[in-house]
């Protein structure tokens, strides 16, 4: 299969899987399906990033990424985040032997608000025809496209991001530029995952692949201790406990989720500058 051809598959199944995961999740959204819809948004994503250096920009795609699949995948998110903290919940449970029955009770009260807003969002859908015509200029554009222009555009993409996130490690350790980085890296390595579809043997010098793994797999478990205690924040400034024994036990447990996330912290922000610089 020729490469342009290869690369408008990825991007049509995106857009499958989207409309794939996101049936499945409106009937039960199970934390890995929400997982695996938000995944394909991040990809379809990366195509397009991809896509503005290809000379392929498309207004119609661009309003439908921005007015469907930007919220769907906000809201998908905010799900997600809940799901995630439910489980590891339950594992800090079992780790300490300790319940932490109210915690549980408002998580799960949240993820239920939150199944409900999920299901009116995606609601939003673009018109069959209008999708199909916008899937077909997609194909016809990048059939204008040789081995060359698709190589050059992926070097030039990857190293602005490159540049980009290389001025974040170097700069202010703070979460705001945290979130950044973790966004940046993502979308190189999904974006190389494009490339290596086509050109197996393509390589990015300047970072490889594995090193990004590496980055996303700590950055995540740095946002989920930081949403951790987010959630944390917000449940111990609106429950009122029972007594001061029950406020002391949650307290602890503050401190503890603290003590991890300042530890991912420093150790995603360690590996990027290790990695980045």
């Amino acid at each position: 299969m020729p490469a342009h051809e290869s690369i408008h598959e990825y991007y049509l199944h995106q857009h499958r899987n989207i409309e794939n995961y996101l049936e499945l999740c409106l009937i039960h959204p199970e934390i890995e399906l929400v997982h695996e819809l938000r995944l394909s948004i991040k990809k379809l994503r990366a195509f397009h990033k991809l896509a503005e250096h290809l000379f392929l920009n498309n207004t119609d795609e661009h309003i439908h990424i921005k007015n469907r699949v930007r919220k769907l995948f906000v809201v998908a998110g905010k799900l997600r985040d809940t799901q995630v903290q439910i489980q590891m919940l339950t594992l800090f449970e079992e780790q300490t032997g300790i319940d932490y029955t109210d915690f549980r009770k408002w998580l799960q009260r949240l993820e239920s608000k939150q199944i409900l807003r999920f299901n009116k969002k995606p609601q939003q859908v673009i018109p069959h025809a209008m999708a199909q015509s916008t899937h077909q200029k997609i194909g016809n554009q990048l059939a204008l496209a040789d081995n060359e222009t698709i190589l050059d555009g992926a070097g030039k993409v990857l190293e602005e991001l490159l540049l980009n996130a290389q001025n974040l490690a170097s700069g202010n350790m703070n979460d705001r530029n945290l979130h950044r980085l973790r966004t940046i890296t993502k979308r190189m390595k999904y974006i190389l995952n494009i490339i290596h579809h086509s050109y197996p043997d393509y390589t990015f010098i300047a970072v490889p692949v594995e090193s990004l793994r590496e980055i996303e797999a700590i950055a995540g478990n740095w946002h989920d201790n930081l949403v951790r205690i987010e959630m944390l924040d917000r449940f111990i400034s609106k429950v009122k406990f029972a007594d001061d024994s029950e406020k002391f036990k949650y307290q602890k447990l503050y401190n503890a989720c603290k003590s991890e996330l300042d530890i991912s912290y420093n150790e995603a922000f360690g590996i990027m500058r290790k990695t980045l610089l």
